[in-house]
């Protein structure tokens, strides 16, 4: 059985399931694809489990094949499912990846999936007193009313249990327009959020400036952790008065999808473990680094062990001429 005192991270969101091309093909090819297990705040409550420390998932998925396989998928990963509900009515979520001139193009099935239904009434709220850490995202929020609804009711049962609550803004334009994503963003993040990640794209987006320095001048209450994520350019970390930029790690990189959650991961297994703030910024962009390494959110998602060889592997020797850096 699974109990809520072994939990240290509960994370709340869609799971979807990632159907890919070989590299460098589309979706309309003629070509066979292979299926990946995705959603942002899954692949944080995976990649925290493989960080040595223990997660939840607060969610819905079908009563379908892609409901059973994620929650063998978390089951077998140790994350605790005793909230996630099987909606009998509606579908598990679907993406497709198509690559075009190099990038990542998403298409999306997931209108009205069962996460789309998640209701306050599915969550034990007592499960969640012993919690230390909420984290979700601006997908959390976006993919429904009733999702929304959900997410200011756990953010605020988070405040008034002294949960730290870390929000990663992943902005979707096919969810909800750029005015209302900021308003409803900036509300979240200056009235609940302790650990803040961010794109330095996101922040261009919501007209917050294009430097990491500048996020503090465009919010009223300052989290207490600011991550803006940079990909090719590495990372920027802020706490208090100090503040960090992070040089991207030299790595052969194979896909990016997922490497934001990773970094997300490893923003909170650095905070559980205290680590010094600048250990903790390298740590966090390393994670998402090594993330990079094969196709999808998952495959190439690291242990705890993987990172101590990683981080103490000489930079030198990680150096190549036929890598990129992530």
């Amino acid at each position: 059985m699974q109990h809520a005192t072994t939990v240290e991270v509960a994370s709340f969101g869609e799971p979807l399931i990632g159907i890919y091309p070989p590299g460098g093909c589309s979706i309309a090819d003629d070509v066979p694809l292979s299926k990946t297990w995705g959603g942002d705040t899954s692949n944080l409550a995976l990649a925290i489990c493989k960080l040595g420390h223990q997660s939840a998932y607060i969610s819905r998925v079908g009563d379908d094949g892609f409901g059973q396989s994620f929650l063998k998928l978390w089951q077998d990963a140790g994350v605790n499912t005793s909230q996630v509900r099987v909606d009998q009515e509606h579908r598990t979520g679907l993406y497709f990846i198509s690559y075009q001139a190099g990038k990542h193009v998403f298409t999306y099935y997931r209108q009205n999936s069962a996460a789309c239904w998640i209701s306050s009434e599915d969550i034990d709220w007592e499960f969640l007193r012993e919690v230390k850490v909420l984290h979700l995202s601006g997908i959390s929020q976006a993919i429904s009313q009733q999702a929304l609804a959900v997410s200011f009711d756990l953010l605020k049962f988070a405040k008034a249990h002294h949960i730290l609550v870390s929000y990663d803004v992943n902005y979707r334009p096919p969810l909800w327009r750029p005015d209302i994503a900021k308003a409803i963003v900036k509300h979240t993040i200056e009235e609940y959020v302790d650990l803040l990640e961010i794109t330095d794209e996101e922040m261009n987006v919501f007209g917050w400036g294009e430097q990491p320095e500048n996020l503090c001048r465009y919010l009223a209450r300052v989290p207490n952790l600011c991550a803006v994520k940079m990909g090719a350019r590495g990372s920027y970390i802020r706490q208090g008065t100090r503040e960090l930029r992070i040089e991207p790690c030299p790595i052969d990189v194979v896909d990016t999808v997922g490497a934001g959650d990773a970094f997300d991961a490893g923003v909170i297994a650095g905070m559980l473990e205290e680590m010094e703030f600048e250990q903790l910024g390298r740590f966090a962009n390393a994670v998402a680094a090594f993330t990079c390494r094969d196709v999808g959110p998952l495959r190439a998602q690291p242990t705890k062990e993987d990172m101590q060889t990683f981080l103490e592997t000489p930079r030198s020797s990680l150096e190549g001429s036929n890598q990129k850096r992530f």
